[in-house]
Order: C-alpha cells, then sequence, then structure tokens
C-alpha cells in the first residue's frame, strides 16, 4: 500500500461522508482499512476502521457499524491521545443511545466522553453537550435537555468539538415545544434558519416547521411542512424518510379537508401503504413510529365522534367531549376505540423497552395518557 492510495481513500470517503452518501463513506474507509491492515500499517488501519463504523452508523445498515465499532474497541492501544479517544467513543455512545448496542451505565458514559473532550481540547464543546441533550431527551426530561441544548448552540464557536449548530437549535425548538413554550420554539426555529450555510439545516428548518404548524394546530402549514421534509429528506440515509413519514402521520391528521383518518383512501393510508419501511425499525423510532400509529387510530376515534381534528403529539390536555348527537359515525366509535387500543398494546411493547435502555417512564406515562384520550372520548357513547 502506497501512503498516497490510502490518503486518496480516504479523502474520498470524507468527501462522501460530508455529502451524506454513507454508503460510500463507509465502503471506503472499509477499503482503505483493508489495505493498511494487508500492509501491516495498524495504525493507519485502526484510524480507517473507526472512520467507517462512524459512517456506517447513519446508513442503512447500522450493525455494520455496531460490528466494526466493537472491532475498533479491541484496539484500543492505536489510539494514542484523547481526541481519538474521543471520536471513538462517540460512536460507541451513538450506538447506545440509538442502537441495539445495550449499555449498562448511559450516564458514566457520558462522562467519560465529556472527560475526553476536556482532555483533548479543554472544554466540553458543543458535540458532547449535544449528546447530553439527546440521552436527557430520551428520559423525557426535556427542561434538563433543552439546558444542554442551549449549551451546544452557546459553544458553537468555542473550543472543544464542534456538531452542526442547526442540530442543537433544532432540538432545542422540539424540547421548547414538548414544554408548552411555543414562543420560544419559534424563536430557536429562526436560530435555524440563520445557519444555512450547514448542508443539514434546510431539512432541520423544515422539521421545525412541522412541530410549529402540528403544535398549532394548523393543518396547512403542517402539511406544506411535510412535503418540504419529504423533498429534502436524504436517500442515503434511511434515518431521514422514517423522521418525514412520522411527521406526515401527524401533520397530514390535522388536515380535516382529507377526510376520515380510517378510511383506506386517505393520504395517510395510501402512504403507509406504498411506502416501503424497514422491516425492522431501528431502536430509535420503534416507540415513537408506534405512537404515531397509535394517533392515527385515534384520529378515527375523534372523526366518528363528530369532533374536529387536534395534535396528539404536544398537547396533553384532554380536549373537549363529544356529542353524539352531532356524531358523524356514531356505531364506529367503540370498534374504532378497540383499533386504537391495539394500536397502543403494539406501542407499549417498545416504550418498555426504551423506558428500561433510559431508566425512566415517560414514555409509558405518555402512552396512558394516550389511553385516556381516547377512553374519555369513547365514555360518552357506552351508555
Amino acid at each position: 500500500m502506497s501512503p498516497d492510495e490510502y490518503a486518496d481513500l480516504m479523502e474520498k470517503a470524507r468527501e462522501a461522508y460530508r455529502g451524506g452518501d454513507m454508503w460510500t463513506a463507509g465502503l471506503l474507509y472499509e477499503r482503505a482499512y483493508q489495505l493498511a491492515a494487508e500492509f501491516g500499517d495498524k495504525q493507519a488501519a485502526f484510524d480507517a476502521l473507526r472512520e467507517a463504523a462512524d459512517a456506517w452508523s447513519y446508513s442503512a445498515d447500522p450493525d455494520r457499524g455496531i460490528r466494526l465499532l466493537l472491532e475498533a474497541r479491541q484496539q484500543l492501544e492505536y489510539l494514542h491521545d484523547a481526541e481519538g479517544q474521543y471520536w471513538l467513543h462517540t460512536v460507541f455512545l451513538m450506538h447506545a443511545i440509538d442502537e441495539d448496542l445495550t449499555v449498562g451505565d448511559l450516564d458514566h458514559e457520558m462522562d467519560v466522553l465529556a472527560e475526553f473532550a476536556v482532555r483533548a481540547w479543554g472544554d466540553e464543546g458543543p458535540r458532547t453537550h449535544y449528546f447530553r441533550s439527546a440521552l436527557l431527551a430520551n428520559r423525557g426530561n426535556w427542561a434538563a435537555a433543552l439546558d444542554a441544548a442551549e449549551r451546544s448552540w452557546a459553544g458553537r464557536e468555542g473550543p472543544g468539538p464542534q456538531t452542526y449548530s442547526s442540530h442543537a437549535a433544532s432540538a432545542a425548538c422540539y424540547f421548547c415545544l414538548q414544554l408548552g413554550r411555543r414562543e420560544e420554539a419559534a424563536r430557536w426555529a429562526e436560530l435555524v434558519g440563520s445557519t444555512r450555510e450547514e448542508p443539514v439545516a434546510p431539512w432541520q428548518l423544515a422539521k421545525c416547521r412541522c412541530n410549529l404548524a402540528q403544535f398549532g394546530n394548523d393543518g396547512p402549514a403542517a402539511r406544506s411542512a411535510s412535503r418540504q421534509l419529504d423533498a429534502l429528506s436524504n436517500p442515503e440515509m434511511p434515518g431521514d424518510a422514517l423522521v418525514a413519514a412520522e411527521e406526515s402521520v401527524y401533520s397530514l391528521l390535522l388536515s380535516a379537508d382529507e377526510g376520515d383518518p380510517a378510511d383506506p383512501a386517505h393520504l395517510i393510508r395510501l402512504r403507509l401503504a406504498h411506502q416501503p419501511l424497514p422491516e425492522r425499525l431501528p431502536f430509535w423510532s420503534r416507540y415513537d413510529w408506534h405512537r404515531a400509529l397509535a394517533c392515527l387510530e385515534l384520529a378515527g376515534v375523534r372523526h366518528a365522534a363528530g369532533l374536529p381534528p387536534v395534535d396528539d403529539r404536544f398537547h396533553a390536555a384532554p380536549g373537549p367531549l363529544p356529542d353524539p348527537a352531532t356524531a358523524r359515525l356514531p356505531a364506529e366509535v367503540l370498534p374504532r376505540l378497540a383499533a386504537f387500543e391495539r394500536a397502543c398494546d403494539a406501542a407499549l411493547h417498545h416504550a418498555v423497552a426504551s423506558d428500561t435502555r433510559f431508566s425512566c417512564t415517560w414514555r409509558q406515562q405518555d402512552l396512558a395518557a394516550l389511553r385516556r384520550r381516547g377512553a374519555a372520548m369513547a365514555a360518552v357513547f357506552r351508555a
């Protein structure tokens, strides 16, 4: 292996990575790893292996990333500085939070990441704060997650490991909506728009606009933003398509003009029938996806009961109760409630799995509150 050949592969891999083509990046990094290993340059091989594990993490084959990550963690003798330790640990922690890599003490691993950052750069840096916000959000600790996202944004021009600022601002927007703070969320969305030089910023801004419209029960605006999110989704990063599909469910459910959400011809039903999703959803998306499907069934109950569409994502209040005299399809309410309960049962399995991973109960509480919404609507039809 010539140094030039290795360097050329690594540069092409980095270029593909920066362009969002994770499949190509992963393959090129793996080829560089194989070349370096064949010629006995173990340090160069390790460097390429670490990068390959990171690239596959964002692709349609994250399990390949986990395999390479575990292989890299068996070669830690080639990590000679805290900077290299930090970047390998970010891949490890990403899989521990998002994928099927179970880690016992996530708080300890988060502290280890912060320690590596301080040793390498003298500061935790915005990337570390962003990881911390993701961990806290997975526990439903929205206020602490918002604080960490704010720290990530504030440190974007300081020392330490960097991340896309639009990621931090978009996360802060979402956390504010979970806390019921719409005006603050809108300000964060504006900050996302100020980072347009970042390649991910337009996608993140479209997601913020989706969520803001959902919070305001603005069906047309939510649908428009959802379409934009679809158009901006990177086909090389399947996570984009999953998020866009989930956003379309919540957005289209607010469009009363689309008719009965239980109708097979409803746009959501058509999309779900024709858009292929992974046979095995990533760990991070399983509860969120099944919750969205439960909300689709709940919207069908609401329609049959004669109630207008309403956001079931951010608002915890149960809303007005229906009047049986003005119900659209009174005989359909209880059968649709049964379908909603079955969807909640499917979501519960994933709620328990995720809550166990993150040592919390918020998903189970969230699902219980959703069930109470459906039960309250249907109760007046049981008399």
